[in-house]
């Protein structure tokens, strides 16, 4: 696994790029380093934060269509996760191979991680709402329902 981010992005509380040329830089990273590792799969999570400072919905799902349309041509299955916060799954949704989403829900008074595949291209899916346990020692996906 490759990770192409830098880790001190990664601690900035706000980043004073315009989205739409951040997008279009993360596009090219992307590029570059596909072209450089040749990977078979590309995970990106959850690029919705940019997305929805993009101010026109055609902007927007230019810019998605490009950096899926650039995957597709490197022959790379494109793997999103989705957070729902923006309720804005269908802008990236459209474009990728596959797309996993995760939320946070309120069952009783617990606050609870679930996990559900929404789109595999060329493969059944179940339509399962899985439960998505994170701890020290790692991630587990439960078979059970996050509702009783």
């Amino acid at each position: 696994m490759v990770d192409v981010t830098d880790p001190v992005l990664r601690l900035q509380k706000s980043i004073e790029t315009d989205p739409v040329e951040f997008l279009i830089n993360f596009r090219k990273l992307v590029d570059k380093k596909v072209r450089e590792d040749k990977p078979q799969r590309v995970l990106i999570d959850d690029l919705m934060a940019f997305f929805t400072a993009v101010e026109s919905p055609f902007v927007m799902r230019s810019l998605a269509d490009d950096l899926f349309g650039d995957l597709r041509s490197l022959a790379v299955t494109a793997v999103i996760t989705i957070g729902e916060a923006f309720g804005m799954t269908q802008i990236m949704e459209y474009g990728a191979d596959s797309c996993t989403i995760l939320k946070r829900e309120r069952i009783g008074n617990n606050m609870v991680r679930s996990i559900y595949i929404m789109k595999m291209r060329g493969s059944r899916i179940s339509n399962s709402i899985r439960v998505l346990d994170i701890s020290d020692e790692g991630m587990a996906v439960s078979t059970l329902s996050p509702y009783p």
